[in-house]
């Protein structure tokens, strides 16, 4: 199969895929994509696949462990929440 993925500019690019695939990936993000067309999967799962890597490599550079990251990572959350509820 091909798929023509979408970027942040007008360029394109077309890759291969077995069907097999994007069906498995597909199936691993779950019902509420389910409507989406094949290109909007495989993007979907390579945006996932390259925050996860940028988080590992922030992660591993900020040399904190994983509880002290997800404690960070908890926090920002919370004060980015309150801030929208205080700017809504």
């Amino acid at each position: 199969m091909r798929y023509r993925l979408s970027m942040a500019s007008a360029d394109r690019v077309t890759v291969s895929l077995d069907a097999s695939i994007v069906a498995q990936t597909r199936e691993q993000l779950g019902e509420p994509l389910a409507e989406l067309g094949d290109a909007a999967i495989v993007e979907r799962a390579l945006d996932a696949y390259l925050l996860r890597r940028m988080f590992d490599a922030t992660q591993a550079a900020s040399g904190l462990s994983d509880e002290e990251a997800e404690r960070v990572a908890y926090e920002e959350l919370a004060a980015s929440r309150r801030e929208r509820r205080l700017g809504a």
